[in-house]
This record gives structure tokens, sequence and C-alpha cells, in this order.
């Protein structure tokens, strides 16, 4: 029987890329989220499942390696598929495909489900239509440490301040996961990300934020070449967690 996948093709477009014509990390995380709704609607608990329920999907972590760039102009093939889920935990992987077949991207996230009524985890049991022993358990990779080392802001350089706006939102009312993404890579510069290339981008969602909330990102380099990045709200609390590998190219 073959594994199931659920495929799309995306035209990768001007406002999808950086100033280097390649694909932005928010972008892949956003065609990640259509996927993965697109996916989710297929197989019975999409959007018009859990909506009228109150529930809604939330991702907690998504890891992901870039292989090779996906330039401006290029039609990337997206694969997605759920992972049997634990108690209350939800796993999907992804890939990204150029046209030659080549894949440009791996990445793997996990998501809960939540109440939104009552502000709870709910279980994976739930989702009573799902016969998880047909699930493809393939992963992208042999192994995630899911856990990003935590810094305290005086451990790290203060980068910027910012407020979060109506623009943010999305449908569950709060900031969207891919709206963080360019939060934590606003932590660098121009002449920086000229000069080098994401390689690796861990990151994890610690706590909502709302229209209003004054956000400080501070970012500390890692004793291995990389960089931590954490977003605080105006309590001291972490928001955003994330850690990030680069590479040298031309610019």
């Amino acid at each position: 029987m073959k594994l199931y996948e659920h495929i799309k093709d995306f035209s990768i477009k001007y406002c999808d890329c950086d100033f280097k014509d390649e694909i932005k990390a928010s972008v892949a995380l956003a065609l990640m989220e259509e996927v993965a709704c697109s996916s989710a609607d297929e197989l019975g608990f999409g959007y018009q499942f859990v909506k009228p329920r109150g529930y809604a999907f939330m991702v907690t972590n998504i890891c992901m390696e870039f292989l090779q760039p996906v330039p401006l102009g290029s039609t990337v093939r997206l694969k997605t598929w759920p992972l049997p889920p634990t108690r209350v935990t939800f796993g999907r992987e992804y890939q990204f495909l150029l046209p030659t077949g080549e894949t440009a991207i791996n990445a793997s996230s996990r998501w809960c489900m939540i109440d939104m009524k009552e502000g709870k985890i709910l279980q994976s049991k739930v989702l009573e239509n799902q016969d998880y022993s047909t699930y493809n358990t393939t992963r992208v990779f042999e192994d995630v440490k899911w856990k990003i080392p935590t810094f305290l802001p005086d451990e790290g350089e203060l980068r910027y301040t910012m407020t979060v706006a109506s623009s943010d939102y999305d449908h569950n009312m709060h900031v969207n996961n891919t709206r963080y993404a360019d939060f934590c890579l606003n932590c660098f510069s121009i002449p920086e990300l000229a000069t080098s290339r994401l390689k690796k981008f861990s990151i994890t969602y610690v706590k909502q934020c709302k229209e209003g909330d004054e956000l400080r990102f501070y970012r500390k380099k890692t004793e291995d070449g990389g960089y931590l990045v954490q977003g605080f709200n105006g309590n001291g609390e972490t928001v955003v967690q994330s850690l990030m590998y680069f590479e040298d190219c031309v610019s």
C-alpha cells in the first residue's frame, strides 16, 4: 500500500523572496501551513472539522534544514504527511522539491490541538475519524532535538524592540507562527545576511502574543557557531525561542 503524502506545487513570486531573490524562511513556513491545512482537510480533520467544535491546531515547534536555495521564479513541489500522534502531540513532516527532483528544504513540526473556549490542550483521541495504523511513519530527520537552550536577557545582545500590531494576527486571534520567523531573523542586519545563508532553523513557540504587546529580541552566539534568539514580552517572559545556523555564501 502506498504511503500517504499530500502534494502541492507553488510558484515562488517576488513577494516571497528576500533581497537575494531566495525564498524567505517565513514564506517557507507559510507554504508549510498551507499544505498542512490542505492535508488536514483531505484527511477529515481540517478547518471545517475543528472550527465548529471550537478547536484549533497550533504549531509548537518547527525544525528546518535548508539544503539549497529556492530561487525567485522557480516552481517548488511541497510534500507533507502527518505522523501517528502521541497522547497530545501531532507531528508532521515536509519536503520541498525543486523541478530537478532535488530536495531544497526538509522540515519537521509538532502541533497540539486546543479547546479555544476552555484554553486547554486536547488529547489526540478526540479525532475519532482517524486510523493511525495507516499513517506514514517516515521522518525527514533521524533525530530532532526539540528543546532549544534558553538564556537571560543580560546574557544576550538586545537587537531591537517592537509592538505587536493587528497585521500580525491570524484567524485564531493571535500572532501567526510565520511572523515569528521574520521577528527572529530581524535580529540580523543586511550586511550580515548578504554574505551568509540560513542553513538550519529551529523555532519554539512558548507563549501567545496579543496586539499591543511590546517585545524585545535578543541574540546570543553559541559555542558551535550558531545563534540563539529569544523574544521577551513586557513581563520578562519568553514568547519565542529560535536556534539558527548560517553558512557562508557569495553575495
